[in-house]
């Protein structure tokens, strides 16, 4: 089980933190990324079985052991271009 936050555009957003299976994580974030955003994924969008299933799981930031990966959804304000690699650690820093 992986750790994803996500990430939205709200005002009253409270970055929550979601507990995935190895497969669900493994489709968000192939080859070692831990960045994805929703725009990578177009079939996922509307897809009912996937929100179920990334957000049946919701965690207490303040138990958990790590975050795996980070999901920018619509309306974040992160710029994709800064991630090329969809990696943290190959972010462009301005």
């Amino acid at each position: 089980m992986k750790n994803i936050q996500v990430i939205d555009g709200a005002v009253n957003s409270t970055f929550d933190v979601y507990e995935v299976d190895d497969n669900l994580f493994d489709t968000l974030f192939p080859n070692d990324q831990d960045i994805a955003f929703l725009s990578d994924f177009p079939d996922i969008d509307n897809n009912p079985t996937f929100w179920s299933q990334l957000y049946s799981n919701k965690v207490n930031k303040k138990s958990i052991v790590g975050i795996h990966g980070t999901l920018h959804l619509t309306g974040s304000y992160v710029e994709e271009e800064n991630f090329p690699n969809r990696k943290e650690s190959d972010a462009r820093r301005r």
